[in-house]
């Protein structure tokens, strides 16, 4: 999440009080869902959900979205009279952000590697410098280039290749934490045709920089079920590593310190596995 969506965020619970307080002289009506008797189909007994029509994965009904459309407009009427306060509240969260904030600068393999904000913008950069900070910086990623004409948009992990020469993210411009793996070659900035779309933020690198190892999500649950591997270049299906049956668990990747071994990480609300 951006610096301003995360400030837009606090303001937003915090003027919910204050909306009490001042509601409108007449208060608007509330859109009421309607009710459409569906037969829930379960293994364990059916149950009846009057509202199962209001999920929509493809994000395309028409009376899904303007229903929603219709709860948004209530919501805008029901808080006007807290506009002066939402807007006093969100500029005195952004004056306390530091507009240039900076990760820590960390050195793997003879290069310093962090993000930073640009004063103004909403999205980090990711950058490098060869040896020493005083370097010239070396921007692999401009978080706020990639979100241009996108209404949502995320950079989830960032891996370069064990050689330095490759950059490997995930990126979200829906937010359904469903993102894509997408790779940079960073001696020419040319982003690879490779594209791995519905997978877990995190993945890692197998040590012959060509083959990257990620968590595919169920497209439905959005639950993460499959490890896969996918080598560059390639357009076949990528072969699976490993699956997880008991959907109990959620599941992730990474590589060990020496960078000898790769774990795939299984936790459950009681327990964990590392395989």
């Amino acid at each position: 999440m951006n610096k301003c969506a995360l400030a837009a965020y606090v303001v937003g619970l915090a003027s919910v009080a204050s909306a009490v307080a001042a509601a409108p002289a007449e208060v608007p009506t509330p859109p009421l869902a309607e009710r459409r008797p569906f037969d829930v189909v379960s293994p364990n007994g059916n149950r009846r959900d009057d509202y199962y029509w209001l999920r929509d994965d493809t994000r395309q009904s028409k009376d899904v979205l303007g229903y929603l459309q219709a709860e948004n407009a209530y919501r805008d009427a029901y808080m006007a009279p807290s506009a002066d306060l939402q807007q006093k509240l969100y500029d005195e969260l952004i004056a306390r952000l530091k507009p240039d904030d900076a990760s820590v600068p960390v050195l793997d393999r003879g290069y310093f590697y962090y993000s930073r904000f640009v004063p103004g913008l909403d999205y980090a950069l990711y950058a490098r410098r060869k040896g020493a900070m005083t370097a010239a910086e070396e921007v692999m990623l401009d978080g706020n280039a990639m979100a241009q004409g996108h209404s949502f948009f995320q950079i989830g992990d960032t891996e370069v290749s064990p050689d330095g020469t490759l950059l490997a993210y995930t990126e979200d411009d829906v937010g359904r934490r469903q993102y894509t793996l997408r790779t940079k070659n960073l001696k020419t900035g040319e982003t690879l045709n490779d594209r791995v779309e519905n997978v877990q933020p995190d993945f890692v690198w197998a040590a012959d920089n060509r083959t990257l190892v990620y968590v595919e999500k169920d497209p439905v649950t959005l639950l993460s079920v499959r490890v896969r591997k996918h080598s560059l270049g390639t357009a076949q299906a990528d072969p699976l590593v490993y699956e997880e049956k008991d959907h109990s668990y959620y599941m992730g990747v990474r590589k060990s310190r020496s960078e000898k071994f790769l774990f795939i990480d299984l936790r459950s609300t009681q327990q964990s596995e590392v395989r």
